[in-house]
């Protein structure tokens, strides 16, 4: 049996989450397209006969940190790699290197674990910036190519990270598997980041990214779930904006993260959402 941490670094919008999902067979990290849409470390477990996995989703890394959300965030993904047994770089090659990159890369290199490059969005022909990459081929103990998105390269790729974890029994019971599938955050947290990135999807480019979500309320009853949330913004100009025309757009967002909290749980989801202007929500993150 081998068994241990793989941890997924890499800039934002890379594809983390997109792998891990991928990876694991169900979701346990919100995916958008605005950075700063992964804000806490997130685990899953996946586990065969070969043994079991639990892949770590790291927040992507800034180069540069504006405010306090941005900080945490590099924090939180540098602080947690040290606990893997295997890193996953993932790059995507559409885009080109910069600061970003090479502040990604230069933690990538003080960390002593085995190492796989991932060069995903192979889906993507243009732009191709491979060759920016091609000198790192003999820093890593794997290279490998592959489409997150549309599941490319998957199976080779578990295949290697096996190939690279240690022997061990396994890290997680699957008896305490629940309906939420994150292993490491609690239910209430799950629920949060589900809203959070409907919230993300439905508002666009209308309010700033520090936008927070929590979860007051979470009451199981024999065929329907309760839940009690609050999405959280920075200033009273955004609460009608999250509102919308005669509550629209807050419907829009409860309807959402209803309709997939069901398809998770397998019940019936009655979601009570509410919208607070608080300058200092982001010091709960």
């Amino acid at each position: 049996m081998k068994s241990g941490i793989v941890a997924v670094i890499g800039r934002p919008n890379a594809g983390k989450s997109t792998l891990i999902n991928a990876l694991v067979g169900q979701k346990i990290s919100i995916v958008t397209n605005k950075p700063q849409t992964t804000r806490k470390i997130t685990q899953g477990v996946y586990w065969d006969e070969r043994g079991q996995v639990i892949y770590m989703d790291t927040p992507g890394v800034f180069a540069k940190v504006k405010g306090p959300v941005s900080s945490k965030i590099n924090t939180a993904a540098e602080e947690h790699l040290s606990n893997a047994d295997l890193i996953l770089y993932l790059i995507d090659h559409t885009r080109y290197r910069g600061d970003e990159e090479n502040k990604v890369l230069g933690i990538v290199r003080q960390i002593g674990r085995p190492k796989i490059l991932v060069l995903n969005k192979t889906d993507i022909k243009e732009p191709d910036y491979t060759y920016e990459y091609k000198f790192l081929e003999e820093e890593f103990d794997e290279w490998i190519e592959i489409s997150a998105l549309k599941k490319h390269n998957l199976d080779q790729l578990q295949e290697m990270i096996f190939d690279h974890l240690p022997k061990g029994e396994p890290l997680f019971n699957p008896d305490n598997y629940q309906a939420f599938p994150a292993i490491n955050i609690t239910p209430k947290d799950f629920i949060s980041e589900i809203i959070r990135e409907k919230a993300f999807m439905t508002l666009y480019q209308e309010v700033p990214y520090r936008l927070g979500v929590v979860v007051h309320q979470l009451e199981e009853k024999k065929d329907i779930y309760y839940i009690n949330a609050e999405i959280l913004t920075t200033s009273d100009h955004y609460v009608p904006i999250i509102i919308g025309k005669d509550g629209q757009t807050i419907k829009k967002i409860g309807s959402l993260a209803r309709k997939e909290l069901e398809l998770i749980t397998n019940k019936k989801v009655y979601l009570d959402l509410d919208v607070t202007a608080n300058p200092h929500w982001v010091q709960r993150l």
